[in-house]
This record gives C-alpha cells, sequence and structure tokens, in this order.
C-alpha cells in the first residue's frame, strides 16, 4: 500500500503549512478532515478539490481540472456536464498521484480559503491499515472568520 506525505499550505498565507501522512485507501473526506481539524476549523462548509497535478495560479486552469467535491455538491450544475466525483466514494488511489503532483484544495465557497496540497513523497508499506495524521504542522492557524472589527 502506498503512503502519501502531503504539504498542505493557504494560498496567501506564507510560513504556515502541515504535513499530512495518508495511505491510498483514505478518502477526500478523510484528508478534507484532516485539514479541517489541522488548521483548527469549527464551521463545515462544502469543500472540493482540483487535481491540477502542477501548481498554477490561473482559476481557468484549476477550475478546468478533475474535480473531486463534496458529495452534496456533485450534482450537474446548470447542464454544464461537469463530471465531478463525490469525496466520500473517492480515494487518494483513484486519481493517480505521483510526487511532486499539485492538488488546489477549496474550503468554504463563500470565504474561499484556498489551498494547495503538494505531494511530497509516495512510500510503500505492507501494512494495510487505513492511515491519516497531521505529522507536521508550522506556522499558526489564521481564524476561521477574521475579526474585522481589528482592522479598524
Amino acid at each position: 500500500m502506498k503512503i502519501y506525505h502531503l504539504k498542505v499550505s493557504i494560498i496567501g498565507i506564507p510560513g504556515t503549512y502541515r504535513i499530512i501522512e495518508a495511505s491510498e485507501n483514505c478518502t477526500f473526506d478523510d484528508i478534507h478532515e484532516a485539514i479541517f481539524h489541522a488548521f483548527d476549523r469549527y464551521d463545515s462548509h462544502l469543500y472540493s478539490f482540483f487535481i491540477t497535478r502542477k501548481d498554477t495560479k490561473s482559476s481557468q486552469t484549476i477550475y478546468q481540472a478533475p474535480e473531486v467535491t463534496h458529495p452534496q455538491n456533485v450534482e450537474d450544475f446548470m447542464g454544464v456536464g461537469t463530471k465531478k466525483k463525490s469525496t466520500a466514494k473517492t480515494q487518494l488511489r483513484d486519481v493517480g498521484l505521483h510526487e511532486k503532483d499539485v492538488i488546489h484544495y477549496l474550503f468554504d465557497f463563500g470565504d474561499e480559503w484556498w489551498h494547495r496540497i503538494l505531494v511530497q513523497s509516495i512510500k510503500e508499506t505492507e501494512d494495510n491499515k487505513k492511515i491519516v495524521r497531521i505529522i507536521n504542522s508550522v506556522g499558526k492557524s489564521p481564524p476561521q472568520y477574521p475579526d474585522y472589527d481589528d482592522y479598524e
């Protein structure tokens, strides 16, 4: 079984990232939960993963990439014909990740917390247990909802 080391950073917040270790039999829901807790979030929202494979700042490139999304967001939007996979049913092994691949992760479609997930390494193990855990945490988590009174 493959074990992935994923470096998750929040776009626009330099020096803050988490390293998550996850086995290939983890669903994208499992990865979302790990990120949710790793960045001290408390209020759940919809989310999507975009399998871009390369880092990009182009929103068009990100949105055109294969999408793995929250089960409540899988429905075809306005008949556009986009094919989205459910995070509850899609495992890491299903998307064919390689070392140095990048995934863009959007948490909260309103506030738009964009993350960059870098596949740092992939190792083989004999163990078949599902693993998903935070193995390193660098930098302070930003508040999920900034206190705008502090900016007046």
